[in-house]
């Protein structure tokens, strides 16, 4: 698959390594694609809470990496813990974000920090 093209319906299989990258700035947005491709994974890239939220349903990547400039980390991954069919998803937090690492049901968040990856 091409960088860019159009979602398509990839189903995990024990030899197909998923990966849903939502960033929002095109040069981290690139450099984390190419480091994510370099370890063998199919990348999925969505730029912001919505389409991160769809494609995360229809492709169920194995690891989703969030890196949102303009804000909206909390509420995707509130808003993917609070679904069914992506809840079970590893969320990687690509850039620290003191917001984040100040609230107290940080915990509840179950996301691992950038400096762990």
């Amino acid at each position: 698959m091409k960088r860019g093209d159009a979602m398509l319906a990839v189903k995990p299989t024990s030899d197909v390594r998923v990966a849903l990258l939502v960033d929002d700035e095109p040069d981290s947005r690139a450099a984390q694609q190419t480091r994510l491709e370099r370890e063998g994974y199919t990348v999925f890239v969505a730029t912001n809470q919505a389409d991160a939220l769809s494609r995360a349903k229809q492709a169920l990547p194995q690891i989703i990496c969030v890196h949102l400039a303009t804000g909206g980390t909390v509420p995707l991954i509130q808003a993917l813990r609070a679904d069914d069919s992506c809840r079970h998803i590893p969320v990687v937090v690509l850039k620290d974000q003191p917001h984040v690492r100040a609230m107290p049901e940080r915990a509840k968040l179950h996301a691992i920090p950038h400096d762990s990856w």
